[in-house]
């Protein structure tokens, strides 16, 4: 189980920079039913294309040792949980967006839970991570250690 939740993460953080590069160099228009933006919602888009690459890199980074880095990794699923709940503000204020987006916003609420519950009874570790441990623990650059589960 262990292998299957390290392959998911490692697709999901690919996705997730394939994703961000396609609207950064394409553009806006890479948007499903979306209109023409202005140069302004345009250099918005692109700019939090920046982040969402960086997401995407955290999560294939975070992906090579499950168990020392399952506290930034319950981290990540929140960040995306919680994107979930700020596209169900546009709900709110806009109304229902494109059908893909539906699905889109099912899987941003639904996937974190489950890959997060999974995690935890994977590696042992709590989804509750304090936030200064979840962000000391991993050591970019570092090799992952065999360090034992908890």
């Amino acid at each position: 189980m262990k292998s299957v939740l390290r392959w998911y993460l490692v697709v999901f953080g690919v996705a997730c920079v394939l994703i961000a590069l396609a609207h950064i160099f394409i553009g806006p228009s890479t948007i499903i039913g979306a209109n023409t933006p202005n140069a302004t919602l345009d250099g918005d888009i692109r700019f939090s294309m920046v982040l969402f690459l960086a997401y995407g890199v955290a999560c294939v980074w975070a992906a090579r040792d499950l168990d020392r880095n399952a506290g930034f990794i319950h981290l990540l699923m929140l960040l995306f949980f919680v994107g979930g709940l700020v596209r169900l503000l546009t709900v709110a204020y806009v109304g229902w967006p494109h059908w893909f987006y539906v699905v889109m916003l099912v899987v941003e609420l639904v996937m974190p839970l489950v890959y997060s519950t999974l995690l935890q009874q994977v590696t042992h570790r709590p989804i509750r991570p304090s936030l200064p441990a979840a962000a000391a623990e991993p050591s970019f650059g570092a090799a992952p250690s065999a360090r034992p589960t908890e």
